[in-house]
This record gives structure tokens, sequence and C-alpha cells, in this order.
């Protein structure tokens, strides 16, 4: 939920796929036979004010700075918007980076600086984890044949069922510790 009114939703499409041939209409179709599960409740639809094909891709820069230039958020890693991570590293990023600039600039200790790429990396590796096990947990692929697809329900069934599971997705998924 982006607001009481607003939501941005995901639907798996080929990444070929010609977003011309998605008009609103399809779009909501495809999300009621989705969402529309519980008996009674049915989904509120409006204005699409966005779509588009976004790829699910992975990438970081490692390390995160050349020299003098310390990369930060999209520009040092990228992950798929499955783990809704994104925003969240990035905010570290620049958390992390702001507290080395002002020890560099106030005293001149340049620790906190050489040590950024470490610092972040560590959160950005465990995000890129979790992003690419949301990804093959909630999304099909072609080359899946019968048995991916039974694993992939066998764990879905283990998240939703075992205690020690569903708290390690939500813990990942909340985000980590600020250290």
């Amino acid at each position: 939920m982006r607001s009481p009114q607003l939501s941005r939703f995901y639907l798996q499409v080929a990444p070929d796929e010609n977003i011309a041939a998605w008009p609103d209409e399809r779009i909501w179709a495809e999300l009621a036979a989705r969402l529309e599960t519980v008996p009674g409740w049915t989904l509120a639809t409006g204005p699409v004010v966005e779509k588009g094909i976004t790829a699910m891709r992975s990438f970081v820069a490692e390390p995160m700075q050349f020299g003098r230039l310390f990369l930060a958020g999209d520009a040092a890693h990228i992950v798929p918007p499955t783990g809704a991570k994104g925003l969240n590293l990035a905010a570290f990023d620049v958390t992390v980076l702001t507290r080395a600039l002002d020890a560099w600039y106030s005293s001149g200790d340049a620790a906190l600086l050489d040590d950024y790429s470490r610092a972040c990396l560590r959160r950005v590796w465990r995000a890129q984890h979790f992003s690419w096990w949301m990804t093959t947990l909630l999304h099909s692929f072609e080359h899946y044949d019968a048995y991916d697809r039974r694993l992939q329900q066998s764990y879905l069934d283990y998240v939703c069922s075992s205690e020690a599971a569903s708290a390690s997705l939500a813990e990942n998924y909340v985000g980590l510790a600020l250290s």
C-alpha cells in the first residue's frame, strides 16, 4: 500500500512482453484472478497511474567505491522488487556514508570511509539473497518442470506452517538492525 487509496502491484510477464498488450482492463482482470481468493472480498479498481515492464534483475558493484567516489543505492546495487529492499538498502548506504563523511570532515579520520563498502555489502548480500529467495518462491519460470514446481510449493507450505521459517521471512522482510 502506498496510501489507503493507492497500491503498487506487480504481475509476472515475459521480460520481452510489450506493454501495449496490457490495457488497464487486462491488468485488473489478472489482478482480480490472483487476489480475489477470499469469498466476499472484491478488489477495488481505479485508474492505473503507471505501468511498465520491470526486469527482475540483480546487480552488485563490489567494492562500492572507486577512489573518492562512493556508490550508494541503485548505483551500487539493484535487487528485484520482489523483496522490497531497494529503498531500505539505499537509506542504509546513505546512513553509513553520512557517518563516515562526518567523521572525516570533523576529525580527519578516514577509518569509516575505508570501511564503507564492507559495512554496506554485508547487508546488500543478505538483501540480494532474500530477494532471490522471494522471487524463486513466488514466481514461476519457464524452465521449471513439475519437480521444481512441487519443491516451490513445498517450501511455500513450509513458510506458512513453520514458526521458525515465517520468523526468518519476517526478519528479512521487515529489515535487519542498523548495526
